[in-house]
């Protein structure tokens, strides 16, 4: 009888024992089947990422717009018909652009051309994003007879997407005095413009946005100097040209002036 009671005594040993041992190794296994699952979920999360397609670019906007415009016609002590038409261009696009040549057409109520002018330019003539630049004209009309004929000026500029080394070449300008002149000269702007490109200028270009107290445009001067600049260097400048209509310059309360040094572009 003690016999077995031993006998039945060492099987219960030998089967805790075998039970302790199987969790053990239930354990082990449970930490390897969780570093497999971590690793298959990289693996899955990396080619997620490499299935997302490439940020796509800006598609490139190429936009030149007229934000302002003026125009007047006025008859001279000869009888001659004057016409000044002038106009501010914004880049409105999200990349630089080159501008061409500006046709003006002086039109009347019904839209009937009374005129044209064309090879007018802007200054300055590169213009990058959200930068500005002006085109003036003044006149004769040799068909009208009455200045209350004119009503309107419209449009054509040529513009395209600027190379990607274009450079506006824009100079530094200071000292701005304006006063209104007489009937021969209405409008008088000076200042100083200076030389910050890096190389010399010999063809410098100016031109001067008139404004009124509320912001509309009044006219555009422009003028070249006639000297060459150094880099580092300045000149003086004087703008009465060309006219602008005589009852606009009492109502100038604003000047914008821009410069620039142009070149034949090689």
């Amino acid at each position: 009888m003690k016999k077995l009671m031993v006998f039945i005594v060492l099987i219960g040993l030998v089967f805790l024992a075998a039970c302790g041992s199987g969790e053990d190794m239930a354990g082990e296994t449970t930490g390897s089947e969780s570093e497999n699952e971590s690793s298959e979920t990289e693996e899955v999360q990396a080619d997620e990422a490499g299935d997302k397609p490439e940020e796509q670019e800006e598609e490139v906007n190429v936009s030149l717009e007229i934000t302002a415009q003026t125009g007047g016609a006025w008859k001279d002590s000869i009888d001659s018909v004057w016409i000044h038409s002038s106009a501010v261009l914004e880049n409105t696009g999200n990349t630089p652009v080159t501008v061409g040549e500006v046709q003006m057409n002086f039109q009347d109520e019904e839209g009937t051309v009374l005129g044209t002018d064309s090879m007018n330019y802007t200054t300055p003539d590169i213009l990058m994003p959200g930068e500005k630049a002006f085109v003036s004209q003044t006149t004769t009309l040799d068909a009208v007879t009455d200045p209350a004929e004119y009503t309107q000026t419209t449009y054509n500029f040529e513009y395209e997407e600027a190379s990607a080394d274009a450079d506006p070449n824009l100079m530094e300008v200071s000292g701005v005095n304006h006063s209104a002149g007489d009937e021969y000269i209405p409008y008088r702007v000076t200042g100083t413009v200076t030389n910050t490109t890096g190389e010399m200028q010999d063809d410098i270009r100016i031109a001067a946005a008139l404004y009124a107290e509320d912001g509309s445009l009044l006219g555009v001067l422009n003028e070249s100097l006639t000297v060459s600049v150094n880099d580092g260097s300045e000149a003086g400048f004087e703008l009465t040209y060309p006219e602008i209509p005589p009852e606009h310059a009492g109502q100038v309360a604003n000047v914008e002036v821009k410069a620039f040094g142009w070149d034949w572009g090689f």
